[in-house]
């Protein structure tokens, strides 16, 4: 009996130091995460930026290559 009571306290003890290591590591985890996300959000805001502006360039460029052509001013066909 004395046995059994033993080895029951044994993995309470696992179970609580899992259970604890696991909260820690999930806290870590999530830390780590909001300082990436901190730090990297003006890099992507620029990937961001750099995107927008060159659909921008080539949303004019076909736009006006597309008025050429409507109305019969040459331009690529």
């Amino acid at each position: 009996m004395l046995e059994l009571i033993f080895y029951l306290a044994a993995i309470v003890i696992i179970l609580t130091v899992l259970f604890y290591a696991s909260m820690f590591f999930i806290a870590g985890i999530a830390y780590g995460y909001w300082g990436l996300s901190i730090t990297m959000a003006p890099v992507v805001w620029l990937i961001l930026l750099v995107g927008m502006l060159t659909g921008l360039v080539c949303t004019v460029k076909n736009a006006i290559k597309a008025v050429k052509i409507l109305h019969g001013k040459g331009g690529e066909s």
